[in-house]
């Protein structure tokens, strides 16, 4: 599409010079009087107009004026065809709103030449108000902004932070880097050195987190995320640098965290958090423990609200947490007063069967002993059935809203069934379970029982205690420095 090119006054007489712009078929030449040059811009919006220094005289003057005081044409660019060049003159026609000029006679090739400039010249001006007008935005965003902003060069140096580095810090970054050493604004940063080393291999952006302690002596955690600006040539020659306060984040995700972890193993929940899923695993040897406290039906009589039994149970079952936690045991769940836990699993170990067992003389222990206690008391005492089973076992997360992570298969049913059967007071083992701790702990023999819903009969064993060699109390219920020797072996 030809530009149109509005020529006024006697330059308008300058014909050949427009037909030769016409023949290039680059131009579209319209014509006016300089007294109508107004008028004629409003009717055709050219894309230059060309007017004669005659202009100047009588009430041209008026027209040009009108131009630049109309949103519609002020921006359309003005060149003066003048014999004269004047220092003085040519600064008043540059005050009436003339962008260039050309000397008479005019030549088609040094117009040409003119508009060309004028047209970069335009382009260069509109992309730096642009550039201007982005800047303005960007300066009151950083100004008004809660996170901190520095810019910063890859030497360290700083060039500018804005007034929310000192909002959130209560220092200015030079206040602050001469009482304190910051994590990001320093060559021996190892975060500075890493983002440095994956700016070079073309990373666009990283974020760190770190912690900060503020003028008021308040412990914030800060997440900066750099940006790297390259120039032309490919060079990083400033960082810019936004730092925003993630305490309260990191607070939640710490409740929420741990919250987690009350219900799934670590590993599990680690992978649950990084890829939304976790996969279920066969374990070829898991201990299993359950436990269940006998006649607890009737034990609930004796409280006189649902919140006293809770309260009470919950004494129990918080200590069996403590227990096998020092075990390396992982808690499966709770069903009313049963307490089911497995060692072995999610991390896989050789002394799981061990470990089992030695809390589960523990927590016999423990019961028992509060047991005297409740009967010096004249209160009824809680007493407890414990069975423990080693096998193989699937385990994995179920639920989609509520996560529950659980065990299956016949050995998680057998080891139900050793508690069933076994006795209070005692932790009752079956033969599978006896093969792997046989060596380290006295056992006596209960013979082959026939178990409820498993068709076979199952060979049995109580475990009395540690054997002497290996204890170190009385009771053989805590192992000494020389088993925990043999179980770091395994």
């Amino acid at each position: 599409m030809s530009a149109k090119l509005l020529a006024v006054g006697e330059s308008e007489h300058s014909s050949d010079v427009f037909e030769k712009l016409k023949e290039k078929g680059k131009f579209t030449v319209l014509y006016a009087s300089k007294e109508y040059i107004y008028e004629a811009s409003i009717e055709h919006l050219p894309d230059y107009i060309l007017v004669d220094s005659s202009i100047f005289l009588n009430n041209g003057i008026k027209g040009l004026m009108s131009l630049k005081q109309d949103q519609r044409t002020i921006d359309i660019p003005v060149i003066l065809a003048t014999e004269e060049f004047s220092e003085q003159k040519l600064k008043e026609y540059y005050d009436y709103g003339i962008s260039d000029f050309i000397f008479k006679p005019i030549k088609a090739e040094e117009l040409l030449i003119r508009l060309k400039s004028i047209d970069r010249r335009n382009d260069y001006l509109n992309r730096l108000y642009r550039e201007n007008e982005q800047l303005k935005n960007l300066s009151l965003v950083a100004k008004n902004t809660a996170n901190a902003v520095v810019i910063f060069y890859p030497n360290g140096e700083i060039e500018w932070e804005n007034e929310g580095f000192r909002n959130m810090y209560g220092y200015t970054l030079k206040e602050y880097l001469k009482k304190k050493e910051h994590d990001i604004f320093s060559q021996e940063s190892k975060h500075f050195k890493k983002a440095l080393k994956k700016f070079e291999n073309g990373t666009t952006g990283i974020s760190f987190e770190h912690a900060i302690e503020t003028k008021d002596e308040e412990n914030k955690w800060i997440q900066t995320t750099l940006t790297p600006i390259f120039n032309e040539q490919g060079d990083l020659v400033k960082i810019v640098a936004v730092e925003s306060d993630i305490t309260d984040l990191r607070e939640e995700k710490k409740k929420s965290d741990e919250l987690l972890l009350n219900i799934l193993p670590f590993e599990v929940a680690e992978q649950l958090k990084k890829k939304g899923r976790a996969k279920s695993r066969k374990y070829r040897t898991v201990t299993v423990l359950f436990a269940d406290f006998k006649n607890f039906t009737g034990l609930t009589n004796a409280f006189d609200s649902p919140k006293e039994l809770i309260s009470e149970l919950n004494l129990y079952v918080k200590k069996f947490d403590e227990i096998i936690g020092n075990h390396f045991i992982e808690k499966i769940k709770t069903i009313g007063d049963a307490y089911m836990c497995a060692g072995g699993l999610p991390l896989k170990n050789k002394s799981n069967p061990i470990d089992v067992t030695l809390a589960g003389l523990e927590i016999q222990k423990y019961v028992m002993d509060i047991a005297e206690e409740k009967i010096k008391n004249d209160e009824d005492p809680w007493y407890l059935r414990l069975g423990i089973n080693t096998g193989e076992v699937m385990a994995g997360v179920i639920g989609n809203k509520k996560f529950a992570y659980d065990i299956w298969g016949k050995t998680v049913n057998k080891a139900s069934r050793m508690e069933e059967t076994g006795e209070i007071g005692k932790v009752n083992v079956s033969g599978n379970t006896y093969e792997f701790i046989k060596d380290y702990f006295d056992c006596t023999y209960r013979g082959r029982i026939k178990v409820k819903n498993i068709h076979e009969e199952m060979d049995m064993y109580f475990v009395n205690r540690l054997k002497p060699e290996y204890s170190e109390d009385e009771d053989g219920i805590y192992p000494n420095a020389e088993f925990r020797k043999i179980l770091a072996k395994y």
